[in-house]
């Protein structure tokens, strides 16, 4: 049997660098496409101006490449859109964002990342983001992203 000296939670890996990822990704085209300054950029996302800045500089949000990956580039294309209007629906944006998450892991595009975290732990084979919801559909994110 092998032993882990840490047992990282999916979610962790998550919350620590996809969601920033994620976030960064919105920023990015916030202040590019929709020319918001870093301050409007971080009053929509719900983060410090600081935080915004350190996605500009790269220094934050960058644990792992997701914009590489179609339907998490263009639903970020899509929330940036929708967080860009003059009444947002934030409520809508949320939603999306988890539901990108949910993609991210179900679709297991942490698992490289999650090896260079925990060099012990076997990635391969492994089934931890699955969970009970391994057969949901992203129907809704297909449409969202334009799939």
């Amino acid at each position: 049997m092998n032993r882990v000296s840490h047992l990282i939670s999916p979610y962790e890996i998550v919350a620590k660098s996809a969601l920033p990822a994620l976030r960064a990704m919105v920023a990015r085209r916030l202040k590019d496409d929709h020319h918001m300054t870093q301050q409007q950029v971080a009053d929509c996302l719900g983060v410090t101006q600081a935080s915004v800045s350190n996605y500009a500089r790269k220094t934050r949000g960058m644990m792992v490449n997701l914009e590489s990956d179609q339907t998490v580039s263009r639903a970020a294309d899509k929330i940036a859109k929708d967080l860009s209007t003059k009444e947002p629906d934030r409520r809508e944006a949320l939603r999306s964002m988890t539901e990108v998450l949910d993609y991210i892991r179900f679709n297991k595009l942490m698992c490289g990342l999650h090896g260079d975290l925990e060099p012990g732990f076997q990635t391969e084979g492994c089934y931890a983001c699955e969970g009970t919801f391994s057969g949901k559909e992203f129907d809704r994110l297909k449409v969202i992203a334009g799939s």
